[in-house]
């Protein structure tokens, strides 16, 4: 599996963490919903790509369970290696990238137009994209 970013979704019972992004200047996310994720790092596989940016931006340890798959960005310019994870706590220690966090029941997201609203949040894009095909 080849990528250039990595994410995860991450379940703790039946509720999975969702983050804001913090706003910061030069990040084409900033400020949006998402999954822990990042860049990979030269010799890193995509899978520890997930692992170690989910455990800096919010000091969870997690296990892989699956790969959903590889997901482009709408540009072309990324791809973004998913993977369903789970972790034994929810004690999330957000660094500077992270603004907030979320534990969200999957009944609770409400689906409109191409995003998925939580909280009077809007998830759309390429987390939209990955949640949909996850539950359906």
């Amino acid at each position: 599996m080849d990528c250039m970013a990595a994410v995860a979704l991450i379940w703790n019972s039946n509720e999975f963490l969702l983050i804001k992004r913090a706003d910061q200047e030069g990040d084409p996310w900033s400020g949006q919903m998402a999954f822990p994720g990042g860049h990979r790092e030269p010799g890193e596989s995509c899978e520890e790509t997930a692992i170690r940016e989910t455990m800096e931006e919010t000091g969870l340890s997690i296990l892989v369970k699956k790969s959903l798959g590889i997901y482009h960005t709408l540009n072309g310019h990324v791809s973004v290696a998913a993977f369903e994870c789970t972790c034994g706590n929810r004690n999330v220690s957000p660094d500077s990238e992270v603004a907030k966090f979320f534990w969200v029941p999957e009944n609770s997201l409400i689906h409109e137009n191409e995003s998925y609203t939580y909280s009077g949040y809007v998830i759309f894009g390429l987390t939209y994209r990955i949640l949909n095909d996850y539950f359906h």
